[in-house]
């Protein structure tokens, strides 16, 4: 009989799922860098288009791959939901993910997309995917308050008890609140005038950096030590790793922020997408280093059923 197939069922589960959210990473990197080499698709046409964000290619064909990513990796974080700080994180990581991708980013006359733009210099969502991103959060807040009730009931019935979990169902609860209140509310728009604070393009810019935020401080954590009691103590070439995936995220955190704010004065670089791009680039390389340093874990904190 093979090793494999004495390989707990869990056990397995825990590693593949771990390994395809770092391919799931791979699939949006990918289809960014295909778009960018393609011109057009019908006549295909071979050149070069970089846009100023990850999430304007919500504007072009990467869309589907763009939406599905998202929500992939959303269920995938949700799905290693153990003990300890750094899954807790990643829950919360988890609730702002399909956020980015059903409130598009802004557009403006100076940087069009295809035949879209906006008039004016400040950002704007075309009116065509307005309602889409309203029907989103809509169905989000539904979505998030059933879920936290069945899991309220799960738990009381089950009689667990979990201070992570009603930690991550508040922030939840508000999480839906606020991005409903700003979405449906009329006239927030004209309440926040300035312009780095357009509506509702910079709720999709507070969830990316939230999410964003969220999962840099899971590899913080490991750079610390062991931020979870049942994972095997990583090797010292592991724990250096860590140290500096955590410390070019803090600073790929900054220089997103100060790219938001500068983004009309930059020129056209794309300084927000090669952050972003940088972004996923250091938590798959981290996800993948840690998944391998978590293999043969005896009780992988994603498998458990109990904290």
């Amino acid at each position: 009989m093979t090793t494999a197939a004495l390989t707990p069922t869990g056990r397995k589960t825990h590693r593949y799922l771990r390994l395809s959210l770092v391919f799931v990473v791979f699939t949006l990197l990918a289809s960014v860098a295909v778009q960018s080499f393609v011109v057009s698709w019908e006549p295909f046409t071979v050149g070069w288009q970089v846009l100023p964000s990850i999430s304007h290619y919500f504007y072009t064909p990467v869309r589907s791959i763009f939406t599905g990513a998202l929500i992939a990796a959303s269920l995938a974080l949700l799905a290693l939901s153990g003990r300890g700080p750094a899954p807790t994180l990643l829950d919360i990581a988890a609730l702002f993910a399909p956020l980015i991708a059903i409130i598009p980013t802004g557009i403006n006359a100076e940087r069009p997309i295809g035949d879209l733009t906006c008039p004016g210099t400040d950002d704007c969502v075309p009116g065509q995917y307005l309602e889409d991103a309203r029907l989103g959060v809509a169905v989000y807040v539904i979505v998030v308050i059933v879920v936290v009730l069945t899991m309220m009931w799960i738990r009381k019935h089950q009689g667990i008890t979990t201070p992570s979990a009603l930690l991550v169902s508040s922030i939840a609860v508000v999480t839906a609140a606020v991005f409903a209140v700003f979405t449906f509310v009329p006239g927030l728009n004209d309440a926040f005038p300035l312009n780095f604070w357009p509506l509702p393009q910079s709720l999709h810019f507070l969830a990316t950096l939230l999410f964003f935020g969220t999962f840099a401080a899971v590899p913080i954590l490991h750079a610390r030590g062991v931020a979870d009691p049942t994972e095997k103590t990583p090797e010292l070439w592991q724990k250096v790793f860590y140290r500096w995936v955590a410390g070019l995220m803090i600073a790929d955190l900054v220089m997103l922020v100060a790219a938001f704010v500068l983004r009309n004065s930059l020129g056209g670089f794309p300084l927000v997408l090669i952050g972003e791009a940088l972004a996923l680039a250091l938590f798959a390389a981290f996800w993948w280093v840690q998944t391998f340093q978590r293999w043969n874990d005896e009780n992988p904190a994603g498998v458990t059923t109990v904290d």
